[in-house]
């Protein structure tokens, strides 16, 4: 399992790598945090937009602008280019029935409420990731990696409770694995 483990402590969170958000970029800040450097580009993301859908003004997986927004399918083939799956998980299951174990990272996808334009609605993607066995939010948005203080399971259920999206960052050998099956959580 690939896990992260820098040579930092947890008290040295400016060695913990943190894009911050700009224009609609989150994927793109989201991909940067979870793998800890800056392993993607603006033009890389829009590359595969491109091979989705060659129309560059109104290509249907980014913003029509050319500022990011970008939706799940360019995430699921970012992380497939770098040998990773994304699982997503059903926000009806508690969050403890995830094998965290098997877990690379997790990222959120929350809703935006509309600001400047009433009938868009946008959607913001973040990760959090485990750094020595901390759990970090990475969210792009905040000033600084955010340590997740008690129960992750707990931090996890409030937000699929709010109506947020998760997706399980998994080697690809662990996809149909990473979450415990009735049975087993039965047994728990």
């Amino acid at each position: 399992m690939k896990r992260h483990n820098p040579s930092c402590s947890s008290s040295e969170k400016q060695q913990i790598y943190h894009e911050k958000q700009r224009k609609q970029l989150c994927l793109l800040h989201t991909l940067n945090n979870l793998f800890q450097r800056r392993e993607f580009s603006q033009q890389e993301l829009d590359e595969i937009c491109e091979r989705l859908d060659d129309r560059r003004c109104f290509n249907p997986h980014r913003s029509w602008f050319g500022l990011g927004n970008y939706d799940a399918n360019i995430l699921l083939i970012a992380l497939q280019s770098r040998d990773f799956t994304g699982r997503y998980f059903d926000k009806r299951l508690p969050a403890s029935r995830i094998k965290h174990e098997l877990i690379y990272a997790y990222i959120f996808n929350i809703p935006l409420l509309p600001f400047t334009l009433p009938f868009f609605i946008g959607r913001h993607w973040f990760a959090v990731l485990s750094i020595n066995n901390i759990y970090y939010n990475l969210d792009s948005k905040l000033d600084a990696p955010t340590k997740i203080n008690g129960n992750f399971n707990a931090f996890i259920d409030k937000l699929l409770e709010a109506g947020n999206e998760l997706l399980l960052v998994v080697e690809p050998e662990n996809e149909n694995n990473c979450i415990i099956n009735l049975e087993e959580f039965k047994d728990k």
